[in-house]
């Protein structure tokens, strides 16, 4: 017997966070189902009509997502993006996402994604061969090998990741070293 898809829909109001363009945004998920959800995107500094979205679309699909009271993060992809009755209204697709995400939220302010990627990273007049181990809309951990002592905690960097399009500014926020490697990690200011 054929059912109809809302039937498969959870409706419901969520406040939550959505990190797309450069720009974290104020969102309302409205609806939710296992393969996404429907929300309400509040315009942000950079992107505040219906054109900025569209215009961004049209480079990138990819988002990162968090609603507190669904235990709800991850990366998804924006399907389609529209106005209605003067509220910017938001597809989304589900790409990589955490559905109890309780824990990961008690000690971060983000969803963190364990991903493997080269980067170069400067720091002062240096420049490091890094291998990244995971990143997050404000920060990433890097590891380089040995130590140096221009890695300290503020230091302004710059990071450079190709294989993500990732270009950035940031600070040293804690470091891990010893003879063998360092480990650090970077609080991202701003992107480009």
């Amino acid at each position: 017997m054929f059912q109809d898809r809302k039937e498969y829909r959870k409706n419901f109001n969520a406040e939550g966070k959505l990190y797309v363009g450069g720009e974290t945004l104020e969102i309302n998920c409205y609806d939710v189902s296992l393969n996404g959800a429907m929300l309400e995107v509040m315009p942000g500094d950079l992107l505040t009509t219906i054109r900025d979205f569209e215009v961004l679309l049209e480079q990138s699909r990819r988002a990162e997502i968090f609603v507190a009271e669904l235990q709800l993060a991850g990366e998804v992809d924006i399907v389609w993006v529209k106005r209605d009755r003067n509220r910017i209204m938001m597809g989304l697709e589900f790409r990589d996402v955490v559905h109890n995400a309780q824990k990961l939220w008690r000690k971060r302010r983000g969803y963190r994604k364990a991903e493997r990627f080269q980067a170069e990273l400067f720091v002062e007049k240096e420049r490091f061969a890094v291998e990244g181990l995971d990143r997050s809309v404000e920060g990433m951990c890097l590891k380089l090998a040995g130590s140096s002592p221009a890695i300290k905690i503020n230091a302004p960097v710059k990071v450079q990741c190709p294989e993500l399009g990732l270009s950035a500014l940031g600070k040293i926020v804690w470091y891990d070293s010893n003879e063998i490697s360092t480990r650090i990690g970077l609080q991202l200011v701003t992107m480009r």
